[in-house]
């Protein structure tokens, strides 16, 4: 039987959450180096808000989880961190891709074989071409960089890959975008000796082989494990339904692996204010 929270008792846990993900001004992050083990800690951190069950980095930045993502200005928080993809990118802080509901999400690099495991496509694009998995111009594209020796910045990308200038041309180039990243095929990465604001991409599976050789040796009980292991003591508590909706995972898997906490010793369930269901309290 799942035990119930009080609201008094939620008050304590959720601050406990906000303490843990750089939300209070006690423990935010001023600069993009306190970010750098800050995701080493947290595992998955997106660059802005995306959902109350996942930390940020803007929230982290400010030191409170009420701050509002409006389109950034240069003087603002929000255009603050939006210049921290360079700094961490450029440090190879993370990895660094817009995979989460299509958000820039940045992943440790010690989660990130779990990550691929669970949320990647490690079959090749031209096994997902063939079954008509990814379309005619992601393919494209995945061909362009499969070739290239090096990480391409975006307008050459889209020269070689077909996609000239126009607006109908730049959409089919971020459609053809997203469906690699959302199946992490695809990572943007920023050169250390790169000037200005030039992104470049390149396919995950070149950039990164050894953890796409270490996620095909992981099952997939066993990443989600290396997921709730990172998440769940910084989270304080799990709520599942959310959780795996923002993830991208099946429901049905996430609460067996929740489950497995439980059977462990490491988690138990409960019955949290405001919430349909069992959710999942980290035991300290």
């Amino acid at each position: 039987m799942a035990d119930t929270i009080t609201a008094g008792a939620m008050q304590a846990l959720s601050l406990r959450r906000r303490e843990r993900w750089a939300q209070t001004p006690q423990t935010r992050t001023p600069t993009p180096e306190a970010a750098i083990p800050l995701i080493e800690r947290l595992g998955v951190v997106t660059l802005y808000p995306l959902s109350p069950e996942l930390p940020d980095l803007l929230h982290a930045y400010v030191g409170n989880d009420t701050e509002r993502a409006v389109l950034p200005s240069w003087d603002s928080p929000m255009g603050d961190v939006y210049t921290w993809r360079w700094t961490l990118g450029r440090q190879s802080a993370a990895f660094y891709s817009a995979f989460l509901r299509g958000r820039p999400t940045w992943v440790s690099w010690a989660l990130l074989p779990a990550v691929l495991r669970l949320r990647g496509e490690l079959r090749t694009p031209d096994e997902l071409y063939d079954a008509r998995v990814i379309s005619a111009d992601a393919y494209r594209i995945a061909h362009v960089l499969d070739e290239a020796s090096e990480p391409l910045p975006t307008g050459e990308l889209r020269q070689r890959a077909g996609f000239p200038t126009g607006k109908p041309q730049r959409a089919a180039y971020l459609r053809a975008i997203a469906e690699l990243e959302t199946r992490l095929l695809l990572a943007k990465v920023f050169p250390a000796d790169g000037e200005g604001e030039n992104m470049h991409h390149a396919l995950v599976a070149n950039l990164y082989r050894q953890h796409i050789q270490q996620a095909e040796q992981l099952t997939r009980e066993a990443a989600f494990d290396a997921l709730l292991a990172s998440y769940l003591p910084n989270a304080v508590y799990a709520v599942p339904k959310v959780l795996a909706r923002q993830f991208g995972l099946p429901e049905a898997e996430l609460r067996a692996a929740l489950d497995r906490q439980v059977a462990s010793g490491n988690a138990k369930p409960v019955t949290l204010p405001e919430q349909v269901g069992v959710c999942y309290l980290w035991i300290e």
